[in-house]
């Protein structure tokens, strides 16, 4: 019988890793949740969109054990379907591509004693919010942020932005909200700092 609070499971905790690309959002989750495998009878799920096709349904994580279920983004109540009474923590990476029902499915998994822990960009290429996740950051009891490294030629400072390219320029701000990395060879993305960040288009910066 495992406690019900101890280091590593907080029943009715939410737990917030959030940054830009290349920060190490879902290895800071996976590793999270990395102590919990020791504990006995202590269960845990891991959860990603569906959309998020860089994956698939037979890949384990690079840090060897965390076996990812897909569910549907735009129903996400799904989840609510796959979460057994045995799983304390409930692990949710690329929480910014689900649909703002996630935010009642997560309430509903902390009434139910879960430790939830979810990853997610909290901005998008824009630089601006992105989908459910400031709600989600609203409603957490911790919230980890953190920066990836700029990759602007010769820069090398915390990057905090998402910087998009299409042939090689920055996306217009009517581009499309959502592109998936590799579906589109002509889209590349990169972290950026705030400096070197730009987006043509954007109200109030022209």
């Amino acid at each position: 019988m495992v406690n019900e609070y101890n280091a590593f499971i907080k029943p009715r905790f939410l737990e917030v890793f959030c940054g830009t690309m290349k920060s190490g959002k879902t290895k800071r989750l996976v590793e999270r949740v990395d102590p919990i495998r020791w504990i006995q009878n202590a269960e845990f799920i891991f959860i990603k969109p569906r959309m998020d096709n860089r994956s698939d349904n037979t890949r384990k994580d690079p840090l060897t054990y965390a076996d990812w279920n897909f569910v549907n983004e735009k129903d996400p109540v799904e989840i609510l379907n796959i979460v057994k009474p045995e799983h304390k923590v409930v692990a949710i990476d690329e929480l910014q591509f689900f649909s703002e029902a996630i935010i009642s499915v997560i309430e509903s998994l902390l009434k139910q004693g879960k430790n939830v822990l979810v990853a997610g960009l909290d901005l998008d290429f824009k630089g601006e919010p992105f989908g459910p996740v400031p709600r989600i950051l609203c409603m957490a009891d911790i919230v980890y942020k953190q920066p990836a490294v700029c990759e602007y030629p010769g820069c090398g400072m915390p990057a905090t932005r998402i910087q998009r390219l299409i042939d090689g320029k920055p996306a217009h701000y009517t581009s499309p909200l959502i592109i998936i990395e590799g579906t589109q060879k002509n889209v590349e993305y990169f972290s950026y700092c705030l400096k070197h960040h730009v987006v043509p288009g954007k109200p109030g910066l022209d």
